[in-house]
């Protein structure tokens, strides 16, 4: 909407009102995901677990054995029995105490319970009754990274590294190492594990994965791409890589790339967490709104509780004016987040183009009580006040924009252009002046607005050159024309007024933009009506 303004006269430069600048300003969370690659997704921490097969050890005909109940355990574990698993570790301990086997066992089955303390003390009296028994450090490193104690896994990695052969079966330990020294932000180290495991197995997927991770947190893109590319190329159903790479290549502004990885994902598992959301993401970055909107759909289908999914479809349907799928588009996300500015935001946007200008003030209300700091949301509230024809108080909300946020031209056009229509002229030249210096999509409108106030204070020569320019850059904005037209007319240059009314009589008719054709038409026949005369006064 434009400010109504009642009461002038046609030809009056003051009449015309360029309109505000009309760019949504909605940062919605349009950045990806990386929940997906939750180490808990990546790790693979059972890669040496087959060392819980015994090393031959003289064989028993008795079950009740250590050996037999311990075979018997591993069995059941396998099996995902862990309860009858855990009770016979426990049997086999009670027969011998010192059965490493057993307590090893005992270890990952109590891990794989979710009992990180007692996987710990299990590990730990394993090693304490055979200090070079390697599958326990292996183990107590696991336990401790799923606890967080990240140095403690280090230190457990180490130790199988120390104490072991620098073959192919190390690789997964240096793969975990590097995942540890990853959580520390040890960047070197965790990319230096990875490496060695990829020599020690050129051919094991996880490990590229991995070093394309830690190469992509290090700024190194292209490096961490062609290790991802790696990746899926050794495991061709690697979703995770596939997702990793999506990830990159977005971030490398290789949209068609992302997009390509994440529908690879879904094409492996259609489940898989965040990658509809982020291929809606990718599709909004390469303009493919109509795409976008199913992708946000589905990844909301799959997460009902997506606060950020729902946020971004509303983004895009706003963008396709579905208007009412919008607003509960935002409505959801705002339930289920109710901390989230952006949202608000966003809502507000939807209820104003509703024209429920109630409530998008309070949304934005909303969205600046949660931020104050929010900008955007200023500059927001100021267009939907000045819409309630509330000057004073949209002027405010422009001007805590634009102190907020120095380089919102945005928030400047709209405080240029309402400081106008309020009689404020040189404030409004200001500001106009600030929103062109620092740039900004239809520039053409600021250099109109600009023309009108120097009109206002009677600088005619430069608002005329405003008015050039605004139609140097957009020759078909008719609302420069017209005030070329009234410019033209103040200086009495009667030709050159009628040939700016009638292009931009032509314009407003192609936009079929009733009320400026006829305020135009009425503006030419004034003018046709002067010449008129002019030519009878010389005849």
């Amino acid at each position: 909407m434009t400010m109504r303004i009642n009461g002038i006269a046609l030809a009056s430069l003051t009449m015309l009102a360029a309109g505000f600048t009309d760019i949504s300003t909605f940062q919605a969370n349009a950045h990806i995901t990386e929940r997906a690659l939750d180490r808990g997704n990546v790790i693979a921490p059972i890669a040496v677990e087959r060392s819980l097969k015994l090393e031959p050890i003289a064989q028993a005909n008795n079950a009740n054995t250590p050996l037999a109940l311990v075979e018997e355990a591993n069995r059941r574990r396998e099996a995902n029995q862990l309860d009858r698993a855990i009770a016979l570790y426990r049997e086999a301990i009670e027969k011998n105490p010192v059965f490493v086997p057993a307590h090893y066992g005992l270890g990952v089955t109590l891990r794989q319970q979710g009992n990180l303390d007692g996987a710990i003390a299990s590990h730990n009296r394993a090693i304490e009754i055979e200090a070079s028994y390697t599958p326990a450090y292996y183990g107590l490193g696991i336990a401790k990274y799923q606890k967080g104690d990240f140095t403690g896994a280090i230190a457990a990695y180490q130790k199988v590294i120390e104490l072991s052969e620098a073959d192919a079966a190390l690789a997964p330990t240096y793969y975990n190492l590097g995942l540890a020294e990853e959580r520390q932000n040890n960047y070197r180290q965790a990319a230096a594990a990875f490496r060695q495991a990829i020599t020690l197995d050129p051919s094991y997927a996880l490990a590229h994965n991995g070093l394309g991770s830690v190469l992509r947190q290090q700024g190194n893109l292209d490096q961490a791409i062609a290790a991802y590319r790696q990746a899926t190329t050794l495991s061709p159903n690697f979703a995770t890589a596939h997702y990793a790479l999506g990830v990159a290549l977005y971030e490398r502004n290789d949209y068609n790339g992302a997009i390509a990885a994440y529908e690879k994902v879904i094409a492996i598992n259609s489940q898989f967490p965040n990658v509809h959301y982020n291929l809606g993401v990718a599709l909004t970055a390469n303009d493919q709104i109509d795409r976008a909107i199913v992708a946000y759909q589905r990844a909301t289908e799959l997460d009902v509780s997506n606060a950020d999914a729902f946020a971004a479809l509303g983004k895009n349907l706003l963008e396709k004016r579905r208007l009412n799928e919008a607003a509960n588009a935002f409505r959801r996300s705002v339930e289920l987040n109710p901390n989230e500015p952006i949202a608000y935001n966003g809502l507000g946007l939807t209820l104003r183009r509703q024209g429920n200008l109630s409530g998008a003030i309070t949304a934005y209300e909303q969205a600046i009580a949660l931020n104050p700091r929010y900008a955007s949301a200023y500059n927001n509230l100021g267009r939907a006040l000045s819409d309630q024809d509330r000057p004073a108080d949209a002027i405010v909300a422009f001007r805590s924009a634009t102190e907020l946020d120095p380089n919102n031209s945005v928030a400047f056009s709209n405080l240029g252009q309402l400081l106008r229509t309020q009689g404020d002229s040189t404030e409004a030249i200001a500001a106009l002046e600030q929103a062109i210096s620092l740039g900004k999509p239809e520039l053409w409108s600021d250099y109109t607005n600009l023309g009108l106030a120097l009109a206002d204070q009677g600088d005619l020569t430069k608002a005329e050159a405003a008015y050039q320019k605004a139609i140097e850059l957009q020759p078909t904005f008719a609302r420069a024309h017209f005030g070329m037209g009234a410019l033209q007319t103040a200086q009495g240059n009667i030709r050159d007024a009628i040939a700016a009314y009638k292009e931009a009589l032509r314009l407003y008719e192609a936009e079929d933009s009733t009320e400026w054709v006829q305020r135009t038409q009425r503006a030419l026949q004034a003018l046709q009506g002067t010449m008129q005369s002019q030519y009878q006064i010389i005849y």
